[in-house]
């Protein structure tokens, strides 16, 4: 599986036939090569598995990392420096000056010796969230994570053993969306890798032209730094396209006048039975062999055995099998025998069995699917009880207001402003008790009220008015109400809050709870 750019590939063996599955994803699903929404991912795979009809506990996944996930160096000795004996640990200890965007702590590192230069090595390294976040993936899609690769290096690894002979010197143009990413390979060896993104091209010449000059200019530059003006003018270079047919047409129609070596794409023979406009650059990578694997360093930490090596058989262990003797090798051939007609029958019980173990499993997603939408079709029901209730009761307001108001306070104005009541009203003067008497017990009854917020009434304003016939005293507060305390049905009820108790009633004989 390899995600390159705004689709999955998907590519697997069935009768001996490679097949092929390309998607394009949905928008933020992956962004810069890390998955965003690592489960609705790892569904989406596991979909497209069971669509295919492959059966998921039978599948072994080997993940190609994106282009943007993992970064690499070739690392070359001093002197009689032995690179052989280095390894991941030895290069943190060292810290050497990679020029990545992440620190070697906080990557999983892999190193690998290219073919035919065993000084050197080539260090390729991931952030440790880049791959965790693809283990996520493939655990949410229930699959048995294999090996993890990077798609880059598994492709130039099919690339150099798909040449019969290398040239000394290749240009491997690759196609990426939004650009092209420009390799320079010597003797096989990556020597140069640079990115040239469509927007950075020069605006004022058409696109192809555009990138000829720019591949010109890198390539000048580099000769320049490092090869000598003679071997400039004797030598000549190899060009690999790696690109959808239409990308090529409209990019790369100067590339034969320009090229002073020859173009490749793929090779005759190379990819028989592979529809390489699928995505040419996985058709590549699985040409090469298994070399790199950046799960090796994340096995450990999850208590898991290395994996298993290839074990291969050579003359000699057929030679000392051999020595055992006729009657030894009869029984092997019995027990070959029994076994190969064995394993036949539980092949056909298996493929009997296989539309059941489908079936069961599209079953089971409808489940989860239908489960989702049950969970959102509750939670919705109560966030709409909760609104027919939400409002409150003015009528059971007003009644307790009444209730608590002592006797000689005129309440004059009420007004709503947000979760807050401004109340003004007027004392009329004699009698006991006094007036502010009379507003301080109203203010300690609002108080006491359960609607009430803490310290929630507040004085605004007393004013003492000499009308003739004594001493009137207005008044102005301000009344604070929590919203989330609600009157009981009975306390409705008893307050005459028809309406909203008939509500309240009506929830509860649904069994909505609140």
């Amino acid at each position: 599986m390899a995600v390159e750019g705004d689709s999955l590939t998907l590519s697997w063996v069935k009768d001996g036939q490679r097949q092929w599955r390309c998607e394009q994803l949905p928008a933020d699903l992956c962004r810069d090569g890390l998955p965003m929404q690592r489960q609705a991912l790892g569904e989406l795979c596991a979909d497209l598995l069971l669509d295919s009809g492959l059966s998921m506990p039978g599948v072994d996944l080997e993940l190609l990392l994106p282009l943007q996930a993992c970064q690499w160096r070739l690392l070359q000795g001093d002197g009689d420096a032995d690179l052989t004996l280095l390894d991941a640990s030895t290069l943190r200890r060292l810290q050497p000056r990679l020029d990545w965007p992440f620190s070697l702590d906080d990557a999983y590192l892999a190193l690998l010796t290219p073919v035919g230069a065993p000084a050197m090595r080539l260090l390729v390294g991931t952030q440790r969230l880049m791959l965790q976040a693809w283990v996520d993936v493939a655990e949410a899609a229930d699959l048995r994570l294999h090996r993890v690769d990077w798609l880059l290096a598994s492709a130039w690894s099919g690339l150099v053993d798909s040449c019969d002979q290398l040239p000394d010197e290749l240009i491997w143009l690759i196609r990426s969306r939004g650009g092209w990413r420009v390799l320079l390979l010597r003797h096989g060896v990556p020597e140069l890798d640079r990115w040239l993104g469509d927007v950075a091209l020069a605006p004022d010449l058409p696109k192809a032209e555009a990138l000829e000059a720019e591949l010109k200019a890198m390539l000048l530059a580099w000769d320049g730094d490092h090869r000598p003006a003679q071997a400039q003018a004797q030598s000549e270079r190899t060009w690999w396209i790696t690109a959808l047919p239409q990308d090529r047409e409209q990019w790369l129609a100067w590339l034969e006048a320009m090229a002073a070596g020859p173009v490749l794409g793929f090779p005759q023979g190379v990819n028989a039975g592979v529809v390489p406009t699928e995505n040419p650059l996985m058709a590549l990578a699985l040409e090469g062999r298994d070399r790199l694997d950046l799960l090796a360093e994340r096995r450990p930490e999850l208590g898991l055995p290395p994996a298993t090596p290839l074990v291969r058989e050579s003359r000699s262990l057929l030679l000392q099998g051999a020595s055992w003797g006729g009657g030894v090798l009869l029984l092997a051939f019995l027990g070959l025998g029994l076994m190969g007609w064995w394993e036949s029958y539980q092949g056909q019980q298996l493929e009997a069995l296989l539309p059941v173990e489908q079936t069961v499993m599209a079953t089971e997603a409808k489940l989860r699917r239908l489960k989702a939408r049950s969970t959102s079709l509750a939670k919705d029901n109560r966030q709409i009880a909760q609104q027919l209730v939400a409002v409150r009761s003015g009528s059971a307001l007003l009644e307790q207001l009444r209730r608590i108001t002592p006797q000689g306070i005129q309440l004059q104005d009420l007004s709503v402003n947000g979760d807050a009541i401004s109340v003004s009203g007027v004392v009329q003067a004699g009698g006991e008790p006094g007036p502010l008497e009379r507003v301080n017990s109203l203010i300690l009854a609002m108080a006491a009220l359960p609607a009430t917020k803490d310290d929630g009434v507040k004085v605004v304003k007393i004013t003492r008015a000499d009308n003739g016939d004594g001493s009137d005293v207005s008044f102005s507060l301000r009344w604070g109400l929590d919203l989330t305390v609600q009157p009981t049905l009975a306390e409705l009820e008893a307050l005459g809050a028809k309406g909203m108790a008939a509500r309240l009633r009506l929830l509860e004989l649904e069994g909505v709870a609140l």
